[in-house]
Parts: C-alpha cells; structure tokens; sequence
C-alpha cells in the first residue's frame, strides 16, 4: 500500500482505472505500511536539518495524502490511543473495521472543517481540576495525520535539552542529565547548583494562537491547525469561543506545545555562529554555565549564582514567554540552592554536607509525597478487596509496584524502596487482620507469608509471589542517557536508535 490509485477488476471481470482495491482492515500488514511511513519521516527530517524547506513541504503534503499513514493515522485514534472510546461532541466512535477503513478514505486536507472540541474536568493529584478538551474522534484522526507529518521536521528543530513529549526520550533522561549537571562542573569542581525551579501558569489553556501560527508559518498545515485552536468548545453552559491555548485531549497538543516553547532554552546563547551546540562552560558572558532543562510544560535552570538568575535568566524568560501568550507561576516558581532541596518530575534533588563544611554526598530520590501517595493508593485497593481471590489481588499489587518502581528505580532510590517495602508489610498486616477477625498472628503468618529464595517473609498464595519493591532498585548510572542532538528520525543515527530500543530498560 503506497497511497497511488491501483487498478482492481470490477464486478464484470474488467479493469477499471483509477481505483484501488476494497481495503480489508484486519489483513494490513501494518509494519509494512509503518516502514513506508518511517522512509518519508527521514526525508523530512534529513531536508530539515539541511535547510531545504521546500523540499520539506513537498514531502510532508506526499505523506499526508499517502494512504499508508492515513491508515495509521486511523490505528492510532480508533486502536491505540487510550481514549479511543472516549467520543466527543459528535458522540461518535469508530469500532468496526469497516467504519475504519471509510475513515481512512475520508481523511483529506483540504478543506478539512473540524468539529468543536467536547470540555470535561478531570481531577489532579493535587485535589484541583484540569480542563480537558476532547475532539471528536474523526478530528483525533486528522490530527495523528498531521503530527505524522510535523513531527519530524520539529524533531529537527527542537532544542537539545527538551525531553518532553518526544520520540526516543523519557523524564529519566531528563533527570539524569540535570543530576549531572549538579555533580560535576566542568569535570573537576562541584557547580555552585542554584536552581530556578520554574513552572508556568496553565501553559497549554494560555498559549497565544498567532505567536503558535507565526512558528508553523510556511507549514502546509497552517491554515488547518488555525481552525483547529479557533473550532470552540462545547461544555454544559453551552458553546464557547476559544481565542487562547490548545487543548489537552488533542493528539498534536503536545507538539503544538513544544513547538511554541522552542527557544526558550536559546535565549542563553547555546549555538555558535557556525550553528554549534556550546555548552554551558564554553558559553561567554552572563550567560556562561547556564543549563536549561524542559519537559513538556516544566523546566529548571542551573546557574552559577542567585543574582545571575535573579537579573538575568529570570528577566529573559519572562520575556520570551510573554511573547507566547504565557507567564511564571508566583506561587510555584522559586530560586533555591541545592543544598536546600527542589523538586522535579517526581524526583527530589539535593545535596549534603558534613558538619565541618565539607562535601559528603548527592542524591536524587524519589519525592517522599510520591512514596506516600502510592501507598494510599495500595490501601484503596486493599480496602475494597477484602473478600477477592488472594491470587488475583497479588496480581494487582505486583502490576502497580512494578510500574511505580520500574519508575523510580533509576534514582538513588533503595531507602525509598525499603520504607515501601515495610509500608506495603503493614497494609498487608491490617488487611489479612481485617479479612480472619478470629485468627491469630501465628495462623496469619503460617498462612500468607513464607520463605522464598532469600526472602524469608513473603505474601504468597498458590504460586503467586508479591514483589518486594526493594528487590526492584537498580544502579541508577546503568541508565544509558539519550544522545540530545540527534533523533529516532536521523537516518544517519538508524543504527543508534535500533540498539536502543531493543534494550528493555523500563
């Protein structure tokens, strides 16, 4: 399948031109289509990186009008998205594989007119509420169409230390390259470490729609991404303008995001003349050993100083994104030393000194209200399983611990884990006393815990062994962090990327 019109017989046994033959969804051979889709991606990015934005053009226009990644573009908002049940304002969703296939057809360019995006308020760890914008499922296609397009030519465009909804990389690249940035400095010498801990208020509800449309200018997909942030929005008081902010329920949002935060780690000078990534040692001026690291909507900045940050970096950022439509959080950005301790994607980083002064160590661990928070969850889960099959509940348990742990472990993070470890004990105590109120402590222990391996005590119940989280921390330097100047997209990095995937590191 590559997207040409093929000629296919007819009832009567003749050839007719321009048609293709009838699509059967469940006979795609989708990593065939999916390498197609992945030569032009290449293209893309490849043309990029060498300037030749019109070659660009054409060929995203050829992807996006190419039936492979009309196919895929369907997959993932009909099969692989996790709210490909979730309708939206239409109250439409695309189950049968007929019903696919006729909007793979449908998917065009050209005088695309989408729908008002459907509001929902979902709760935050936090307590508060976020506000979700659900697009219909058939703009959810359109959109994976167009991202497949994008998203490549951005790959070469984005900024080094930008770790946020992108291919290839994950928070914990992120969290190790700062962590390096706070142990060594230049090699030889501890950074002084004054960090602004920096958050912005309600990014993606914010962003100004003409500074976004004024990065994409050019794009073949400009005027279409322009009715996308001006198609409203449908709540209980009805319909609603939407003049400002992408919404969070659409599949190209992150890349929209990303795209209008490009150049904020630029403002402190990180490219020669030549067009060289300097690092922050080899950088002149005030802007010298300033390291910038974003994820998404969230960023810290290392500075030698509190008076660089204060009159200098601060000044600068809240330049940049007053141009974006967008501004710091007050209440949530600080200037803090390392030794004081701050906080970023679930981690806590700080670094500790002995009572004469002199260094002793530096971590990163897991932020002890993470720790806290999960085990309110496990004693949610606990709580209503009284009376469930003992297996089935030691299945659950182990799904949800090894996905929090799989997390946390490439931090410093066995103290973490050993706290869990007894945590998970004493819920598991109350639970077993809870379910034999007549039993005593003797029975109990006979019963669930036995020795396996060189784990004396472990909840078991017919083969089924619980984990124990601190048998699941790990080395955190075994963690092989992601070449920041290159992309799963550069073809001259292919074998790179190949290797890498193939490791299994969470």
């Amino acid at each position: 399948m590559d997207g040409r019109c093929e000629a296919v017989p007819n009832n009567t046994g003749t050839v007719q031109a321009g048609q293709r033959e009838p699509i059967e969804w469940s006979k795609i051979r989708w990593t065939e289509i999916g390498r197609k889709v992945e030569k032009i991606q290449r293209d893309i990015f490849q043309e990029t990186r060498a300037g030749n934005f019109l070659n660009v053009s054409r060929a995203q226009k050829l992807l996006a009008k190419s039936l492979p990644a009309r196919l895929m573009a369907v997959r993932r908002a009909t099969e692989q998205n996790e709210g490909r049940y979730t309708p939206g304002a239409d109250g439409i969703t695309y189950t049968k594989d007929r019903e696919k296939t006729k909007l793979a057809e449908e998917l065009r360019i050209r005088d695309w007119k989408p729908d008002p995006v459907k509001i929902a308020w979902i709760p935050k760890p936090s307590g508060d509420l976020r506000k979700l914008g659900i697009p219909t499922v058939r703009d959810r296609a359109m959109q994976a169409l167009v991202f497949l397009a994008m998203e490549p030519e951005w790959e070469a465009r984005f900024e080094p230390n930008s770790f946020g909804f992108r291919p290839g990389r994950s928070p914990i690249d992120a969290v190790h390259y700062i962590a390096q940035a706070l142990m060594h400095y230049n090699g030889r010498a501890m950074h002084p470490g004054w960090v602004l801990d920096a958050d912005i208020t309600k990014c993606f509800d914010m962003i100004n729609h003409d500074a976004l449309i004024a990065k994409i200018k050019g794009s073949p997909f400009q005027d279409l991404i322009r009715r996308w942030l001006k198609c409203g929005a449908i709540s209980k008081v009805g319909f609603e303008r939407t003049e400002k902010g992408t919404p969070q329920g659409g599949i190209i949002s992150p890349l929209l995001a990303n795209t209008a935060l490009t150049g904020l780690e630029s403002q402190f000078n990180i490219y020669s003349k030549t067009g060289r990534y300097l690092p922050p040692s080899q950088r002149s001026g005030q802007d010298k050993s300033i390291s910038l690291f974003r994820f998404a909507d969230d960023f810290v900045v290392i500075a030698p100083s509190r008076e660089i940050l204060e009159s200098h970096v601060l000044p600068k950022i809240k330049n940049f994104l007053s141009t974006a439509g967008l501004q710091l959080s007050t209440a949530k950005t600080r200037i803090v030393n390392v030794s004081d301790g701050f906080t970023f994607l679930g981690f806590t980083f700080q670094r500790f000194f002995r009572n004469d002064g002199t260094y002793k160590d530096f971590i990163y661990a897991p932020r002890r209200d993470r720790l806290d928070r999960f085990g309110t969850r496990l004693k949610e889960i606990l709580k209503r399983s009284l009376h469930v099959d003992v297996p089935t509940i030691i299945d659950d348990l182990n799904r949800r611990i090894k996905g929090f742990c799989n997390y946390f472990k490439w931090g410093n993070a066995y103290k973490a884990f050993s706290y869990l470890t007894h945590r998970l004990w004493e819920l598991l105590w109350h639970w077993c006393k809870r379910r034999h109120p007549k039993r005593g402590s003797k029975w109990l222990v006979g019963h669930y815990w036995h020795r396996v391996g060189n784990d004396r005590w472990t909840f078991t119940s017919q083969g089924k062994n619980l984990v124990h989280p601190y048998r699941l921390a790990t080395q955190w330097w075994k963690w092989p962090k992601v070449r920041i100047h290159t992309s799963p997209y550069d073809p001259n990095e292919k074998d790179y990327w190949e290797t890498r995937k193939k490791r299994s590191l969470i």
